[in-house]
């Protein structure tokens, strides 16, 4: 008997008593955010940042006038590729804004790090696009399932 048939008969066992909601590695199926996913989101969303920060100094020796708006749209599109996926959360809204921010705060050390890093202003207010970006991005995949 292989270690998959193993698994698959526990999965069953599980699903049919209704039993192993709360044990470690395991995740209910109507937890409010589905981890696996929003620690995905968070990655792939930080990965857009990362690269679109990166590519800012590019944009703006080619296009000074995109360069204005360049992080601010690369910031948006990372906030919704990671938040895009809700898989079985019970309450997408949060599981979107969780998965948004999560990004956000991934990147956070770098932008610190930089030159005009630590203006509050400017750290409140992203973490506030994240959170409004990934709660209506979660609002409208929950509504898709």
């Amino acid at each position: 008997m292989g270690v998959t048939s193993v698994r698959r008969q526990h999965a069953e066992r599980t699903r049919r008593s209704g039993s192993g909601q709360g044990g470690a590695g395991q995740r209910a199926p109507g937890d409010v955010i589905d981890m696996p996913l929003a620690v995905r989101g968070a990655s792939t969303g930080f990965t857009v940042l990362l690269l679109g920060s990166l590519a800012h100094p590019l944009v703006a020796a080619w296009t000074p006038a995109l360069s204005q708006l360049w992080l601010p749209l690369v910031a948006l599109v990372a906030f919704v590729v990671a938040a895009r996926r809700v898989g079985r959360a019970r309450i997408p809204i949060v599981h979107g804004a969780v998965a948004a921010m999560s990004s956000y705060l991934l990147m956070l050390p770098l932008v610190l790090l930089g030159p005009a890093g630590g203006d509050p202003a400017q750290i409140a207010l992203t973490v506030a696009a994240s959170l409004i970006t990934g709660a209506a991005v979660g609002f409208l995949q929950g509504s898709r399932r």
